[in-house]
């Protein structure tokens, strides 16, 4: 027979919290995001560190042009985390507020929004879904995400999925490279007798070129750190490759320049485009975070510059044409939320059910083993009365339990988890 143990229905939360901690382009310049993306180039190391600091039990950072956030579970009621993220930027006083800091289901709910793109400059933009997935890729190559932020990262990528397939939310192709390809078509009324010099092999810059295709550029040069990858992007477009150190002389021919290459310093100094043979003028997108061309170029004749956050304003003219959609997003999102919730009901009674058949086994050993010791033997009135005697006890067991999870849900339940509405989850905490 198994031995007696004692055992203790809490009604206390088992589950640990789960916090998000960042910043974006809605709340920090550009220059506080270069200086992060300059101190985190490897965003998944930064998520292990926080892990082996013991401020959180599981974590992840989420790294593009437009945001850092750091996704953490456990720890003491995410504050470490908060200072560690004030400790990178250093930010002054009164800059503090830029950092946002949600809890539960608000940053469930915010990572939800940023995976489907509803948070992003351009709305209903594809790639942020690709830069999500990475860094939970890397975060678990660290061992730095565990079962609660698997759980999580996995129904945000459902939900954005659910989103993109059943609302026109990516609908007009409009990302920040094609944004920066309609910019150009102000300066440019026609954009096929452009010559175009993209620096960067990466998907920014194969994106901005297919844009500039589609409408009508067929001169395009691409430059790279080596001139095999820069080949094998401009062999797409018909056009041709140089190596980095080639860019100035590619420059004298060039007409738009989009920069989105990574880099730890500008790649586009103002004596390179004082050095410019050409008087035509020049058109500078810069899509790189640290940036990719000096903020100095501005100054310059006939050189017309725009930084990733400058896109924001042509960003503004498509959030018109997909609020209906985001509207619709945001009800596939609560519904994402509901069964997050359930979830983590399920994974918050899990350690009550353990105790429960535990105690359930008592029980019967206990009365199983009193009926032997008093005869031996059964019969079926005794084997009746055994299993009457065992019914009254766990029933006993189980009305206490459900009294004791009763009285703790009783603050919860005054109001309705959330409603289904664009409005969004009515739980939580926010800081």
């Amino acid at each position: 027979m198994r031995q007696a143990t004692s055992h203790r229905y809490s009604s206390e939360s088992c589950v640990p919290q789960l916090y998000l901690t960042g910043v974006s382009y809605r709340t920090l310049e550009i220059e506080w995001r270069e200086k992060l993306a300059r101190i985190a180039p490897r965003p998944e190391l930064l998520a292990d560190q926080v892990v082996r600091a013991g401020l959180a039990q599981e974590a992840a950072v989420i790294s593009t042009c437009n945001r850092f956030e750091i996704v953490a579970v456990g720890g003491d009621g995410g504050g470490g985390v908060r200072a560690f993220f004030e400790s990178l930027l250093a930010l002054p006083r009164e800059s503090s507020e830029s950092i946002y800091h949600y809890s539960d289901l608000l940053a469930v709910r915010h990572l939800y929004r940023v995976s489907s793109s509803l948070d992003s400059m351009v709305l209903g933009e594809g790639q942020i879904l690709g830069q999500v997935k990475r860094a939970y890729q890397e975060a678990v190559k660290t061992g730095s995400v565990g079962a609660y932020l698997h759980h999580l990262f996995q129904s945000a990528f459902r939900v954005a999925k659910k989103v993109h397939t059943h609302t026109d939310i990516g609908q007009n192709g409009v990302s920040l490279s094609y944004v920066a390809v309609r910019l150009a078509q102000q300066i440019f009324s026609d954009l096929v007798d452009t010559t175009v010099l993209i620096i960067g092999g990466g998907e920014m810059a194969e994106l901005a070129a297919l844009h500039l295709c589609s409408h009508g550029c067929h001169k395009i040069v691409v430059a790279n750190r080596t001139v095999e990858r820069a080949a094998q992007l401009a062999e797409q477009f018909a056009g041709s490759a140089v190596s980095l150190s080639d860019i100035d002389r590619a420059l004298d021919e060039a007409d738009i320049v989009i920069g989105s290459i990574s880099i730890d310093r500008p790649i586009l100094a103002r004596a390179s485009v004082k050095a410019r043979k050409a008087s035509k003028p020049l058109f500078l997108i810069d899509l790189g975070v640290p940036r990719n061309f000096s903020p100095a170029l501005a100054e310059e004749d006939n050189v017309y510059l725009y930084n990733i956050d400058d896109l924001a304003a042509i960003a503004a003219e498509n959030k018109a044409l997909r609020e209906d959609a985001a509207k619709e997003a945001d009800i596939v999102i609560e519904h994402g939320l509901i069964h997050f919730e359930r979830w983590r009901a399920r994974l918050e009674a899990k350690p009550t059910i353990v105790d429960v058949r535990g105690r359930i086994q008592e029980i019967c050993d206990a009365e199983l083993g009193g009926a032997l010791g008093a005869s031996g033997a059964f019969d079926p009135a005794h084997i009746q009365q055994i299993a009457h005697s065992i019914s009254q006890k766990i029933g006993h067991e189980l009305t206490s339990i459900l009294e004791r999870y009763a009285g703790a849900r009783a603050t919860d339940d005054e109001e309705p988890p959330f409603l289904i509405v664009p409005g969004g989850p009515q739980r939580g905490r926010e800081s």
